[in-house]
């Protein structure tokens, strides 16, 4: 090996711990960007010559850089962003349910429903008075409004849900335009030798955020790009919404019939149609679809919003459905029953309520004195048909029908369920949005402490490459010292 060699060696080690400089000042200069990963410079010795016999090396060589990543983590996070975006928005809607349904510090619907039985007692003292039937006419109208409010308020939650799956979409199909051109530049990047880590960091982040709106897997493809698709389960899905460079639209499409918005996909493309004939994923963006764990299954803020809307408070057996529900029995009891009686004229009940619903139901009587308290004709001081009345507070044999449950219950025992089941839905989603949250957390500081930037850890390495910097420099100079030597010999 000859003094040219130790020059070689030299600039080898040079321009390797350079390098190795510039990584650690990377990835100081990123400690606070969110999914950035640390990167590790991976050294290897150079390809080995004789020297007299004896295999000698020829320097140092930079191998690769290397970027701190753990797949089935990554996995984890996107996964674990799905369920906290569904159950944070669970949460959030129905913080906004509860305080309609709060019987504590307003007079509710369920005060309501005892005011208006207890006026029909007090009018079977007095089948006469006025105050007595006008108190009637003032509690059904309270009663009535009460059903409206909370007609009103739930229908808000679902109009909100209905409105937020417009901005929800919108994110999904920038978020997969994004990611499909990251696809492109880590593809071509890496075929042409160059390193695309940051660029893989990106996308992972994408993906990321990505996971918070819907649930998704992504595949990561012989060429370094990943395919993305929406979740598959029994009823469908499984769509692609990345692959390559290419990504779908995802978006909102008013239902003629219910006049709420479906959900579609189109067709993978760069950039892709939009023509008709796009799938309809409403039922299936949401998560798996098992029926016997629906509200357990749906992933994303767009499956905790379709939840919302479709299932707790809209759904066949949603809070909106038992409302309207308790509004037909009541009207539908009460008309019965008012029928069979007879006003202070003598003349045969009227019904009571208009309407079989929570938004339509109405007070059909407007005449106090037409209010039938009497059970025969002429019955002027009679009270037979409003003690009757009075008896529904507590008749314990009223059938309430929604969707596949049928319950048998007073009006006050069913909407005490009703109620306390909402509380039990607020309690469950905080706590899941919480239990959810921390595990979130928990798989971020496991991420940070693999793919994490640390401080101490790279001015340690600073210090070590600047050193062996100094001495592959100092490598110089003794090579340049024996160069010297040799050529004063020769003078």
């Amino acid at each position: 090996m000859g003094i040219n060699n130790l020059f070689n060696i030299a600039a080898s080690g040079i321009n390797a711990q350079r390098l190795a400089i510039e990584v650690t000042s990377e990835n100081i200069a990123n400690v606070n960007t969110q999914g950035y990963s640390r990167q590790r410079t991976i050294f290897e010795t150079a390809p080995t010559t004789l020297a007299n016999g004896f295999p000698l090396g020829t320097g140092v060589k930079l191998a690769a850089v290397q970027r701190s990543y753990d797949g089935l983590l990554q996995q984890q996070i996107v996964n674990g962003n799905s369920t906290y975006g569904k159950n944070s928005t669970l949460n959030s809607a129905l913080q906004q349910v509860e305080p309609s349904f709060n019987e504590v510090i307003a007079n509710g619907l369920g005060q309501s429903f005892e005011d208006f039985f207890d006026s029909w007692h007090d009018l079977s003292v007095n089948p006469q008075g006025t105050a007595e039937r006008q108190a009637v006419l003032a509690r059904s109208q309270v009663l009535v409004d009460n059903f409206h409010r909370l007609n009103a308020s739930l229908d808000n939650v679902i109009s909100n849900a209905d409105n937020t799956l417009v901005g929800i979409t919108n994110d999904i199909s920038d978020k997969a335009k994004n990611i499909a051109s990251l696809n492109y530049q880590i593809k071509m990047t890496e075929q042409l030798g160059g390193n695309a880590n940051e660029l893989r960091d990106q996308r992972d982040y994408l993906l990321q955020e990505l996971g918070t709106k819907v649930g998704i897997t992504a595949d990561e493809q012989a060429d370094g790009t990943v395919t993305v698709k929406l979740p598959l389960n029994a009823g469908g899905g499984g769509e692609t919404l990345v692959s390559g460079n290419q990504y779908a639209l995802v978006y909102t499409s008013v239902n003629g019939g219910t006049g709420l918005n479906d959900i579609r996909i189109s067709s993978v493309g760069n950039p892709p149609a939009t023509a008709g004939g796009d799938a309809d994923v409403t039922a299936t963006i949401g998560g798996p679809n098992d029926v016997t764990k629906a509200a357990d299954n749906s992933l994303g803020e767009i499956g905790g919003t379709l939840q919302t809307r479709d299932t707790i408070v809209g759904g066949a057996e949603g809070y909106l459905a038992r409302l309207d529900e308790m509004a037909n029995q009541l009207a539908t009891t009460v008309n019965a029953q008012h029928t069979a009686g007879f006003d202070l004229a003598g003349v045969a009940g009227v019904n009571f309520f208009n309407g079989a619903t929570s938004a339509a139901i109405t007070l059909n009587i407007a005449d106090a004195d037409t209010i039938a308290a009497a059970g025969a004709v002429g019955g002027v001081g009679d009270n037979v048909n409003a003690l009757a009345m009075a008896d529904l507070k507590i008749d314990d044999t009223i059938i309430f029908t929604v969707g596949a449950t049928v319950t048998t219950s007073t009006f006050g025992g069913y909407y005490n369920s009703f109620v306390s089941s909402i509380g039990i839905d607020v309690q469950s989603a905080k706590n899941a949005t919480q239990q959810s949250e921390s595990f979130l957390k928990q798989l971020n500081s496991l991420r940070e402490s693999k793919s994490g930037v640390s401080l101490d850890e790279e001015l340690t390495n600073l210090v070590k490459y600047q050193r062996a910097f100094e001495a592959s420099a100092r490598l110089v100079n003794s090579a340049t010292d024996m160069m010297d030597t040799l050529i004063n010999l020769v003078r």
